[in-house]
Parts: structure tokens; C-alpha cells; sequence
């Protein structure tokens, strides 16, 4: 079984607001990045880490129709500690389910991930490619990336403003790359990234 984890309790300072509510068409990047994982039929369970403080967001997923497309969420209440504080917390669930195979984390600013994305990691971890699977865009690493289940405990050590990057540079000979359209790894940081972004799908700007 695969879970997909969305990190989304960052304070998105460059941006100067919560990227989580900014609309592109008819969704919100948050909207977004769950529609991606959820509608993959690779993914059998996604998790959202988010700040306690989204309160309005968390009512909104749990107001999800489709009982089968609601995420389960988790609250981060040490996200000041830097990204690690999330992956521990997400982590630390998934080595609860003893049914959870491999893990992909992903994050909400790129809103141009498709299922296709999740599709393909997961089959190259099936192929037996590799046990850390890297997403590339025009030659760099990025995300989501697939995490076997072995290294769930390392994820749960993690320390500081750093994600998986430090797992994945202990096992190099662990790490699969599969290269992802390039346009499908845009993210958005700041409000020019935001403009170009909606440009793209035409919606007006907040």
C-alpha cells in the first residue's frame, strides 16, 4: 500500500501570505496537490501535515464529498521548528501502519503535478529501480519522491529546515531519478511566480 504525504505547514514567507488558499481556476494549490494523490490509483491513502492554526482549511477537507478522496490530517504544532518537524510527524504515522509499503511526499506549491507524476514514481519502485525514487525536472532532483518503508525511521530523525534530502544523500545507491515533464515541476514562491502560474490557466489574480 502507498500513501501519498502533502507538506503543507510551512509559512510560505516568501510569498507574504498562505500559499495553501491562493486560487488557481476553480481550486487552491492545497486543493490541488490533494486532487493530484487522491486521484491516482496508485495511492491508496493520502496524508496533509498542517499548522493547527489552519482551522478554516482543515474544516474545508474534512467538508470533502467523497468520503474516499478525504485525506487524513495531521496536525503540526512544531512547524516553527522547520520542515523536518512535518516529515517527522508524517513519519511517524506511516511507521504506525504496518501496511505501508512506500511513502511519496509532495508539497502544495507545484500545482502543475498530475497523477502521472505519482503514477510514474510508484512504478519505478515496483520495477525494483530503486528504494528512494527522485522526481528530475531538466536534470534536477525535485519533488514528490518515494521513500520505501526502511527508511521511514531515518525520515523520523530528521532535524532542521531540511525535508528528505539528507536520507537521500546516506543512500546514493538507493536513489532512482525518473525525469518529469518540465512544466509539471513549476513551483510557486513568490507573486511572480504566482502571475505566471495563473497565466497559464487563465484564472484572475488575487
Amino acid at each position: 500500500m502507498i500513501t501519498a504525504v502533502i507538506l503543507a505547514s510551512g509559512f510560505s514567507r516568501r510569498m507574504g501570505r498562505s500559499k495553501l488558499t491562493l486560487r488557481l481556476g476553480d481550486r487552491t494549490l492545497l486543493e490541488r496537490a490533494i486532487d493530484a494523490a487522491t486521484h491516482s490509483s496508485s495511492i491508496a491513502r493520502c496524508l496533509v501535515v498542517l499548522r493547527p492554526e489552519d482551522a478554516e482549511l482543515i474544516e474545508a477537507i474534512r467538508r470533502r464529498e467523497s468520503a474516499s478522496e478525504t485525506p487524513e490530517l495531521l496536525l503540526n504544532t512544531k512547524a516553527a521548528d522547520g520542515q523536518s518537524a512535518g516529515v517527522r510527524l508524517a513519519a511517524e504515522r506511516l511507521i504506525a501502519r504496518a501496511d505501508c509499503e512506500a511513502a511519496i511526499f509532495s508539497v502544495v506549491d507545484q500545482p502543475f503535478l498530475g497523477q502521472p507524476v505519482f503514477e510514474a514514481l510508484v512504478a519505478a519502485w515496483r520495477q525494483g529501480m530503486g528504494e528512494i525514487v527522485v522526481s528530475t525536472y531538466a536534470g534536477q532532483r525535485g519533488n514528490p519522491v518515494l521513500f520505501a518503508r526502511r527508511f521511514f525511521p531515518e525520515l523520523l530523525e530528521l532535524s532542521g529546515d531540511v525535508g528528505g534530502r539528507d536520507v537521500i544523500r546516506r543512500h546514493p545507491e538507493a536513489v532512482c531519478e525518473v525525469p518529469m515533464p518540465p512544466d509539471a515541476g513549476a513551483d510557486i514562491d513568490t507573486r511572480e511566480d504566482y502571475l505566471r502560474a495563473q497565466a497559464r490557466v487563465q484564472t484572475p489574480s488575487e
